[in-house]
């Protein structure tokens, strides 16, 4: 119980957060500390660096989203783990549904600075929540399914990506570094949520195991 009180205070914070840098997005204070961050990491333009990011942003993109949605479910679908794969997709498109609604709600237009076409509204940041809501899940299941030195490598080229996603948005120029935050702060709400579900399924089902092996003997 300490657990998830822990988890709501954390989730309470968090709403918090959001709320006031939406605030602070609204009044327009937070146009210099976007455009000083835009400044910097343009610096580092080059076509490598174009080329890398873009296939890195395109992993978020609605068609990269159903590739990924579909060779994920093929290899849970092989290791007999389907029902962990409810997880991704509710909180995939959850995260979508709401961005989608807080886009329509706030309607912040794109920077001025943008060098690719993008269309819609600015905040928060679609690509960035369906990466960190997509490898964000990932990393809760194999923090929970797998050991070893297999788990560290994996948890750390997902959130590698989860990074590179969010910086590959403000490189391009199509998001603002606070639409990214933004992104993270729901996300991370999301992924907690969805967290205390795992535990008390995975805990349940741990429950099952344990009875079925004493009754077996």
């Amino acid at each position: 119980m300490k657990r998830i009180k822990k988890e709501y205070y954390l989730i309470a914070i968090l709403l918090i957060l959001f709320v006031f840098l939406t605030i602070f997005v609204m009044s327009g204070k937070t146009l210099m500390i976007d455009e000083t961050v835009f400044n910097k990491i343009i610096n580092f333009k080059s076509d490598k660096t174009t080329t890398f990011l873009y296939w890195v942003t395109s992993l978020a993109s609605s068609v990269g989203l159903l590739i990924l949605l579909l060779v994920t479910f093929i290899i849970f679908l092989r290791k007999k783990s389907i029902s962990d794969f409810k997880y991704i997709v509710i909180n995939v498109f959850t995260g979508i549904v709401l961005m989608q609604g807080l886009k329509l709600l706030i309607q912040r237009t794109r920077p001025v600075w943008k060098w690719i076409t993008e269309d819609g509204f600015s905040y928060p940041s679609g690509h960035t929540i369906t990466a960190f809501l997509f490898f964000g899940t990932l990393i809760l299941l194999i923090s929970k399914k797998v050991t070893g030195k297999k788990r560290t490598i994996l948890i750390t080229i997902l959130s590698i990506l989860i990074v590179l996603t969010g910086l590959s948005r403000i490189y391009f120029g199509v998001h603002y570094l606070t639409d990214v935050v933004a992104s993270i702060i729901l996300g991370s709400i999301i992924l907690i949520i969805s967290n205390i579900f795992m535990n008390k399924e995975f805990d349940n089902n741990d429950k099952n195991k344990t009875n079925k092996a004493v009754q077996t003997k």
